[in-house]
């Protein structure tokens, strides 16, 4: 018996060794070093960068583009200054990875660095600096993520507010600045805080685009989510024949011209009933 017990005991610990160094490349992403909301707005702030409609001097009604665990990339610049600022908004770019010097992108895609429930300090901390730039419209801002960008607008929303993965609570208000949300084929998996929220996130209404094909993330894991949630405040549109970056070149290869425009038709109409002026 005695044998047994050791026997197990010394099992038992193998396994445990075994599941903590396969847990140690993710040390990162797990177990970040905790962030004041000072600390976050200092580093984005020399990392945004607006762009501006070509008519009118502004302030504008603003997206915050949050972009995908690829990176912010030239040609998701291009794009999103293409159909936006002709429609009269401005633009505000995010660069997650440039404000923490992460220079390879492959850890934050292969879950080993910066966790999208980490970088939802990111979007509060990009409102709040967003809404004291002159040529914004601080009543009148929206934001915007794509794949890994929408996993950090989705935990901001379900977090509403409070302290989250590797950050101390913000300032309580912040949300209120925020009229709109929009999430190309976000990532909604473990360890979203989005999945395994009690209860709905922050009452803003949100535009949702999945990818019925998507061959990088679940889509039907945010189907899932948002179910167990039920929303009101969603609006949920699913291209069924779509992959994962459906809205624009890439090096997947996997644009839908078709398919990208009506996605942009789309939130071009929701942008327009939520950022309407005040009355």
């Amino acid at each position: 018996m005695r044998k047994l017990f050791k026997y197990s005991l010394i099992g038992l610990t193998l396994l445990s060794c075994a599941a903590l160094l396969g847990l140690y490349p993710y040390r990162a992403a797990l177990l970040p070093q905790p962030v004041q909301p000072a600390q976050i707005k200092q580093q984005l702030a020399d990392h945004l960068t607006l762009f501006t409609p070509p008519q009118g001097s502004g302030p504008f009604p603003t997206v915050l583009a949050f972009h995908g665990c690829g990176g912010q990339r030239q040609s998701m610049v291009d794009n999103l200054n293409s159909w936006l600022l002709p429609a009269g908004y401005a633009v505000l770019f995010v660069d997650s990875f440039a404000a923490r010097g992460i220079r390879d992108w492959q850890p934050v895609c292969d879950g080993k660095l910066l966790w999208g429930n980490e970088r939802a300090q990111d979007v509060y901390a990009a409102l709040e600096l967003a809404a004291a730039m002159p040529q914004v419209d601080a009543r009148r801002m929206a934001v915007m993520g794509f794949s890994h960008g929408g996993w950090a607008i989705l935990d901001a929303l379900a977090y509403g507010g409070a302290a989250g993965h590797g950050f101390a609570r913000p300032d309580p208000d912040v949300l209120k600045l925020l009229r709109a949300a929009v999430t190309y084929y976000p990532f909604c998996g473990y360890p979203a805080q989005l999945r395994i929220a009690s209860q709905a996130p922050h009452d803003i209404p949100l535009l949702m685009l999945l990818a019925g094909q998507d061959s990088v993330t679940d889509h039907q894991q945010c189907l899932d989510s948002l179910d167990d949630l039920q929303l009101d405040q969603i609006q949920l549109v699913q291209y069924q024949t779509a992959d994962h970056v459906f809205d624009q070149p890439s090096p997947m290869n996997t644009y839908q011209p078709a398919i990208a425009a009506d996605a942009q038709q789309k939130t071009l109409a929701f942008l327009r009933e939520r950022l309407q002026p005040p009355q």
